[in-house]
């Protein structure tokens, strides 16, 4: 698969966690705006919590711990295919400057060889003077 079309899926990718990532902290914003709204209801109204309405605030810590952890999650795949991405394209600039250099000394490598030719034959000297040499 050529790069271009590798980073663009996982530059997809990354736009899609960035997306999942807002919508979980609104989430996770709106969780703990209910916990607290709950909370404050019972303590206004001087309630006591029962053992389910217990139970319930401790499914919305528990909600709200793993909403978190999949943040967190998101973050760290966010971060590595970034780095995978970046890392990939100085490779390509590196590998690119190589090929330059390469072709650089390929075709002075090129040069040296005529011109060693063109002494050889007698054209260093006289450029016609080649023409006239016969070989057996």
């Amino acid at each position: 698969m050529e790069y271009s079309k590798t980073e663009d899926i996982l530059s997809s990718v990354v736009e899609i966690l960035k997306h999942i990532q807002e919508v979980q902290t609104d989430v996770q914003s709106l969780s703990e705006s209910s916990t607290v709204s709950f909370h404050e209801f019972i303590e206004h109204n001087h309630l006591i919590p029962d053992e389910k309405t217990l139970q319930g605030f401790q499914y919305q810590d528990i909600i709200t711990q793993q909403l978190s952890a999949v943040s967190e999650a998101i973050v760290t795949i966010e971060k590595n295919i970034t780095q995978y991405l970046h890392a990939v394209k100085q490779d390509q600039d590196i590998l690119g400057e190589s090929i330059d250099k390469l072709s650089s000394k390929l075709i002075k490598s090129l040069k040296t060889a005529k011109e060693k030719q063109e002494a050889f034959s007698g054209n260093a000297i006289n450029p016609n003077h080649g023409e006239s040499i016969e070989f057996f």
